[in-house]
């Protein structure tokens, strides 16, 4: 009975964890450039995560990812990120791993506690893997909750949307902020 239960309390957290859900905002268009992209309560324009690639298929040495926002709201068009949000919000810091010719180290300006890693599989096919609920994932996206009423947005919670490498199952964990 208690195992019943368990299955059916996952079941259920699976089935209302809203997994794929994006909030009624429109998908980015997947690609071999697309990374990850991140998006908001506040609106439906969201950060978009491309991988660069020289032109033999190589993930670029000293700037890998492209980081840029896709306008939802204004005619799709693309938009650079403020220096302010590169440095506090969204942009990324990209690092080499010594002895790894295709590994890239990568951290989010605004958590640097989680580890994500950009790995290249083949010329022009890379991906972000990082940890989702305990499993080693390849990151799909990432929502974010804030309250605006403030000066500040203040985050409420953030969502990470992943499929596991191992399964291919989808994976997802909601973290509550303080």
């Amino acid at each position: 009975m208690i195992m019943l239960l368990a299955v059916l309390n996952t079941l259920f957290l699976i089935a209302s964890s809203g997994y794929g859900d994006n909030h009624g905002y429109p998908v980015p268009e997947k690609n071999d450039k697309l990374m990850f992209y991140i998006q908001r309560n506040h609106n439906a324009n969201t950060i978009i995560y491309d991988a660069i690639f020289d032109e033999d298929g190589n993930l670029k040495k000293d700037e890998p990812i492209d980081v840029y926002w896709k306008r939802y709201e204004e005619e799709n068009q693309r938009m650079e990120l403020r220096i302010i949000e590169k440095w506090y919000a969204y942009g990324v810091k990209c690092s080499k791993v010594d002895g790894e010719s295709n590994l890239f180290k990568v951290s989010l300006v605004a958590d640097k506690s989680r580890v994500f890693w950009l790995k290249q599989l083949s010329p022009f096919k890379a991906m972000v893997i990082t940890n989702i609920n305990g499993k080693l994932c390849k990151l799909d996206h990432i929502y974010i909750y804030a309250d605006e009423s403030g000066f500040w947005p203040k985050v409420k919670y953030i969502e990470l949307f992943g499929e596991d490498i191992q399964t291919s199952s989808k994976v997802y964990e909601k973290l509550e902020i303080d």
